[in-house]
Formats: C-alpha cells, structure tokens, sequence
C-alpha cells in the first residue's frame, strides 16, 4: 500500500511541478527563438558587408575611385554599427560584449559612441545638410589627420586608399574582425 501512496504524491508533485515550470520553460524557449533570430539576422548583416567589402576593395583598385557611401566610407560604417548595436540585446551577454568589442575595433570608439546615440534619432530627422556636412568634416579629417582621427580598422582602411601596402594591411585586418563576429553569431 506504501507504493500505492508514494506513486499518487509522486503523480501530484510532478503535475504541481510541471504547472509551475511551465512559465519559466515558455520564458526561456521565446528567449532562444529570440536570440536564434538576432544572431542570424547579424550574421547575414555582416557577412553581407564582408562580402561587399571585397568587391568593393577590387574596385577600388582597379577603378582608381574611393569606396562608395554604403560601405567602407563613413556612412556605410555608421550604418554597420547601427544594425549590429540593435541585435546585440538579443544576445547572450558574453557573445555580445565580444561582438561589441570587436565592432569597437573595427569602426572605432568615436564612432560606435556616435552611433549608439544615433540609433534613436528619427530617420526624417538624421538627413539634412548639418549631417552632410558633418561627414564631410569627419572625411576630411580621417584623410587628412588619420594619425589623430582614425580609431577603427575601417577608417585606417578609408585613409589609406592610396598607399597599397597600408591599405592591404588593414583590409586584412577589417576582414578577420568581420570574420570573427560572424563566426561567433553564426547560426
């Protein structure tokens, strides 16, 4: 009868159990799904802008023509920084601390600063002619002073169109950074 008695506690405890998890199992699942989603959405963000990155760095070379805004120009890298800092959230904290450091070298602290303040802002409100005017200014820097303003991999790389050998260093650079980050939010 001791069988009969433990086999309908171990019935109830299992069912009050389970109705009390169940909360917490559906939490994590939508958490999983969510983090799945972020890191696949990433993942083919920045596999997108490695590949574009290339052809864009042939180009370059063979057309004699800076890179073009959507890319490794500064718009391209704000944009860049933006996507990435909006799926980092989704993330386990580790992979993303690691991908934020990671972005941090490749666009610089200056401009993932700028970029986390940015990704707020309205889109009717970020175009206008102070915004051009302050990539222009930011260009002419980074082409000009690159020793003071250059923080990031891509704006080394920006700067240096015309010196092949520093060119080709930080677009190897560029390209194992992006590399890293998709490898570690590959789905």
């Amino acid at each position: 009868m001791d069988w009969i008695a433990n086999a309908l506690l171990a019935l109830v405890a299992g069912s009050v159990g389970s109705v009390l998890l169940v909360p917490h199992t559906q939490r994590r699942g939508e958490a999983a799904k969510a983090r799945y989603a972020a890191g696949r959405q990433l993942y083919g963000v920045l596999c997108t802008y490695r590949q574009e990155l290339e052809y864009q760095y042939d180009r370059c070379h063979s057309e004699q023509h800076g890179y073009p805004p959507e890319f490794a120009a500064l718009e391209g890298q704000e944009e860049l920084a933006e996507e990435v800092l909006r799926a980092l959230p989704d993330l386990r904290k580790r992979t993303a601390r690691q991908t934020r450091e990671d972005l941090e070298l490749l666009v610089g602290p200056t401009m993932l600063a700028f970029a986390e303040r940015r990704m707020y802002v309205l889109a009717d409100v970020r175009v206008g002619a102070t915004e051009q005017g302050r990539l222009e200014v930011l260009l002419r820097r980074v082409t000009r002073e690159p020793e003071r303003y250059c923080e990031g991999h891509l704006q080394r790389l920006l700067a240096e169109q015309n010196n092949f050998h520093e060119h080709n260093e930080h677009y190897e650079q560029a390209r194992a950074v992006l590399d890293r980050m998709a490898d570690r939010v590959a789905p």
